[in-house]
């Protein structure tokens, strides 16, 4: 049987730009239980259908999770990218901290827009998140949840191509 490792690249520690940005792009993800099922939901705020972030010009993105039993991963960064984005992706914080859980609930980040990039260019990242199974051995069960950053999208100033 083969297996594959997860890549795991760090994001820069500073911002990728300098100055101010006041625009805030927030991505939704929920994990939970529906009619005995498990479901996955990721969502961009504002965008319909949209189960990736989209970057249109330089930002703050903030990750929310939802769902009463999922937190951002002990072990790894609750976001790491699958190769070296680090000109484009920096400042990782983390916020919304759970003292019971001894875990956190949002992070933020910092993209600069990728304005000579190919529309639709697509950046893979992952978000590490530690699942709660109350009572269960493991009590915490790891997930890397592995959505993609579009820097630029697939449109130009929000109109499709």
């Amino acid at each position: 049987m083969q297996t594959r490792s997860l890549v795991h690249v760090p994001m820069a520690i500073k911002a990728p730009f300098r100055g101010r940005c006041d625009k805030k792009v927030i991505f939704q993800v929920a994990i939970g239980a529906r009619n005995g099922r498990i479901y996955l939901e990721m969502r961009q705020k504002g965008a319909k259908d949209q189960e990736f972030i989209s970057i249109e010009g330089d930002c703050e993105v903030l990750v929310e999770l939802k769902g009463a039993q999922v937190y951002f991963s002990k072990e790894h960064d609750a976001i790491t990218m699958k190769d070296d984005y680090t000109s484009f992706y920096g400042g990782l914080t983390y916020g919304d901290y759970d003292p019971e859980a001894d875990r956190y609930r949002s992070v933020s980040f910092y993209a600069r827009f990728n304005k000579t990039g190919k529309c639709d260019t697509s950046h893979p990242f992952n978000i590490n998140v530690d699942l709660h199974q109350r009572g269960g051995k493991p009590e915490w069960v790891p997930i890397s949840i592995d959505p993609d950053i579009k820097n630029p999208p697939p449109w130009v100033n929000s109109k499709p191509l």
